[in-house]
C-alpha cells in the first residue's frame, strides 16, 4: 500500500471534522490497565485566549493532595492531535493520580489558517489561567510546572521563554522528545546507529519538514519563540528536564537545547529512554510509556 503524501495527509486533516483519537485508550480502558486513575476528578473547562475560547481539561487528585501542579501541552506536528490523545489524557490521568494536577490545553492546531503565535498564545493564556484558578481550586502555594510532547514540547519551550522575559517562569520545564529546532540537528553517531534500526524515525522528521514552515507562519522558522532552539535563552530561564526517546530524530534537538540551556547556566537534566522511540507517551502499555511517565512524576514531585 502506497504511503500518502505529507500534501494529502494535511489537505484531509484541513476538511476533515474532528475525530477521536483516543486510539482506544479512553478513560474506561485507562482506569482498566490501572486502577489507581479511578481516583482522578477531571473537568473540561472554557477559557478565553487571544485567538477564541480553548478547553482546558484539569485533571485533580481525589483522595490526596495535589502537591504539584502541570500545564501540559501535546503533541501532533502541530497539526494533529487533541486532549483525547493518550499522550494527554493518559499523561492527565496518570500525573493526577500520583499528586500532580494537571491543566491539559486544547489548543488551536495549525490548520484552516491558524499559525504561529496563535497555539502558543493558547498555552501562555492557559498557563496564566492556571494560576490563577490555584485558589478557587484549593491548590494554593503548589508550585506550578510546565511541559510537552513533540510539538507540544515545542510550544512550552517557546512560553517558558516569553514567561522567564516577563519575570514570572514557571517552576520547572518538563519536555518529552521536543521538537526545539526548525531543522534538526545531525544525529550524533550513536544516535545514527540507533535510527538505523528503526523505521519510522524518516517518516517523523519528514513530517516535521514539512510542517514546520506550516507552523510557523509569516513569522518564520527563525523566530526564537516559534522555534526556541533559536536566540538567546533568557535569564530567570526554569530548571528543566528533557527526556527523549533513544531511536528518535528528535532526541538530536532535545540533547542540543539541553547543551543550550546548560551553556546558559540553566539547570538541566537530559536523557533518554533505552530501545524507545518517539512518543511512547501515547503508548499506556508499553514499559516505555509507564517509565517515562514515573520519571516526569518523580521530577514534578521531587
Amino acid at each position: 500500500m502506497t504511503t500518502p503524501s505529507f500534501e494529502t495527509i494535511l489537505a484531509t486533516l484541513e476538511a476533515a471534522p474532528p475525530q477521536d483519537q483516543s486510539n482506544g485508550y479512553d478513560t474506561a480502558r485507562l482506569i482498566q490497565l490501572d486502577d489507581a486513575l479511578s481516583d482522578v476528578e477531571v473537568q473540561d473547562e472554557e477559557i478565553l485566549a487571544p485567538a477564541g475560547e480553548i478547553v482546558v481539561r484539569r485533571y485533580l487528585p481525589i483522595s490526596k493532595p495535589a502537591r504539584a501542579g502541570l500545564v501540559w501541552a501535546h503533541g501532533g506536528a502541530w497539526v494533529g492531535g487533541s486532549i483525547e490523545m493518550p499522550e494527554s489524557h493518559w499523561v492527565g490521568l496518570a500525573l493526577a493520580s500520583r499528586g500532580v494536577a494537571v491543566f491539559s490545553v486544547d489548543y488551536h492546531l495549525s490548520l484552516r489558517g491558524v499559525t504561529f503565535p496563535i497555539p502558543s498564545d493558547d498555552l501562555l493564556a492557559a498557563y496564566d489561567w492556571a494560576l490563577a484558578e490555584r485558589p478557587v481550586l484549593g491548590l494554593e502555594g503548589i508550585a506550578m510546572h510546565l511541559g510537552g510532547a513533540s510539538a507540544g514540547g515545542n510550544l512550552a519551550a517557546g512560553v517558558a521563554k516569553r514567561l522567564a522575559r516577563r519575570g514570572s517562569a514557571p517552576t520547572s520545564l518538563v519536555l518529552a522528545y521536543p521538537a526545539i529546532h526548525a531543522e534538526l540537528p545531525a544525529p550524533s553517531a550513536e544516535l545514527a546507529e540507533a535510527l538505523a534500526r528503526v523505521d519510522m524515525p524518516d517518516m517523523i522528521a519528514g513530517l516535521l519538514a514539512f510542517t514546520t514552515g506550516h507552523f510557523a507562519g509569516e513569522a518564520g522558522v527563525h523566530d526564537e519563540i516559534a522555534f526556541p532552539g533559536n536566540g538567546a535563552v533568557p535569564a530567570g530561564h526554569p530548571p528543566t528536564i528533557v527526556l527523549n526517546a533513544e531511536a528518535d530524530p528528535l532526541r538530536a534537538s532535545g540533547e542540543l537545547y539541553a547543551n543550550q540551556l546548560r551553556e546558559a547556566d540553566v539547570q538541566v537534566e537530559v536523557e533518554y529512554l533505552p530501545g524507545s522511540q518517539h512518543g511512547f507517551l501515547n503508548e499506556p502499555e508499553s514499559e516505555f510509556g509507564r517509565a517515562g511517565m514515573s520519571r516526569m512524576a518523580d521530577w514534578l514531585l521531587r
